[in-house]
């Protein structure tokens, strides 16, 4: 243990001399265009209780990360960034859970943009529901490791992305997922947009022949209104095509449609997400040649997209609202989840503060 925190903190040491040599190297440029700080830091508390289900564990994930990132900037539509991810659990006996390196390259103008590198999911502008990531997930998976085209204008936006999150090797599968998102918006109240994830769940150096697809399609349209409440209606549909390579069965395309709602006031909301269909998740428990099941590293979507009964709903209540233009979020949720069967319970509390300029407003224009 001794030797763990002695690595950490050698880590961490290589890290700030890095940081501090970047600044001092790029002062100079700095007097005529833009350095940043950009700072993200998060608190996360997400609690299950899922006991009974077969569809997630029941478990507390408590902790934080943060994310300083020195930001050089120039013809105000490029910028280079480099900093460290760092993460910590309530808890852990670990100087730090996990520390990773955040370097990358952005453009941005007044409709195109792009990031390629390691960067934070906050720069993403697309929508992905739960039926994609789920809140745990996403806490613990902060970096994108890739590329990111995106367009935004004041009817929608589109954005596709390349995420490589697992390297050819000993130790872990050869991975990636691409990403699609794209929304736009007519007749005033009225939007549709569609949102797709193909996952290449592949080989380790020491096996072949286990390769995975994990293909999702979600086409959807809504409406979003204020009548003293603001509204929020949606209707999707969710069509999965997967297909594991160790067994010769061909494709399996389960499908699904869902109806979401949410009405919302000085914070405080109510939201319900019902989902009907077949299973999206029919490999979860399937074994490869690691000997290990592909759960989570084949699906990031919430668990109870998992469901054998043809029905899952959520409904939750809460309060989230965001302060200082948008770069402090603060959410605190009472989420009620079944099956057709039973009720289970989620709590989530968290608390995000984003330092970076916005490069976008709410109309969907820039901000500098």
């Amino acid at each position: 243990m001794t030797d763990l925190c002695a690595r950490t903190c050698e880590m961490v040491r290589k890290c700030i001399i890095f940081l501090v040599a970047l600044m001092l190297s790029l002062s100079a440029l700095a007097q005529s265009e833009r350095l940043y700080l950009d700072t993200d830091f998060n608190f996360d508390f997400d609690n299950t209780e899922y006991s009974g289900s077969g569809l997630g564990a029941s478990e507390t994930l408590f902790g934080i990360s943060l994310a300083p990132v020195l930001r050089f900037e120039w013809n105000e539509k490029h910028s280079l960034g480099a900093g460290v991810n760092m993460q910590k659990m309530f808890g852990s006996v670990r100087f730090l859970d996990d520390i990773d390196l955040v370097a990358y390259y952005q453009f941005h103008s007044e409709k195109y943009g792009a990031v390629a590198g390691l960067f934070r999911r906050e720069k993403m502008i697309g929508h992905y529901s739960e039926a994609f990531f789920s809140s745990a997930w996403l806490a613990d998976n902060r970096l994108v490791q890739g590329l990111a085209l995106q367009y935004h204008d004041e009817v929608g936006f589109a954005e596709l992305v390349a995420d490589w999150n697992g390297l050819y090797s000993l130790e872990t599968r050869e991975q990636f997922r691409i990403l699609f998102s794209g929304e736009g918006r007519f007749a005033k109240v009225m939007y549709a947009g569609a949102t797709a994830a193909m996952q290449h769940y592949a080989n380790r150096a020491d096996f072949s022949h286990n390769v995975v697809d994990n293909i999702t399609i979600n086409p959807y349209i809504g409406v979003d209104f204020n009548a003293f409440f603001d509204f929020d209606i949606r209707l999707g549909y969710l069509q999965s095509l997967q297909r594991d390579r160790l067994v010769e069965r061909g494709w399996i395309s389960p499908m699904g449609g869902e109806l979401f709602f949410r009405m919302s006031r000085w914070g405080v909301f109510i939201s319900n997400n019902i989902y009907v269909g077949k299973n999206l998740q029919p490999l979860y428990n399937s074994m490869g040649k690691e000997g290990t099941i592909y759960g989570t590293d084949l699906y990031a979507s919430d668990p109870f997209y998992g469901t054998t009964s043809g029905i899952y709903n959520r409904t939750g209540i809460g309060y989230e609202r965001n302060f200082w233009k948008e770069r402090i979020n603060v959410k605190a949720e009472f989420v009620l989840k079944t099956d057709g069967k039973k009720l289970y319970n989620q709590q989530i509390i968290s608390l995000a503060v984003n330092l970076a300029p916005k490069l976008y407003d709410k109309a969907n224009k820039r901000t500098k």
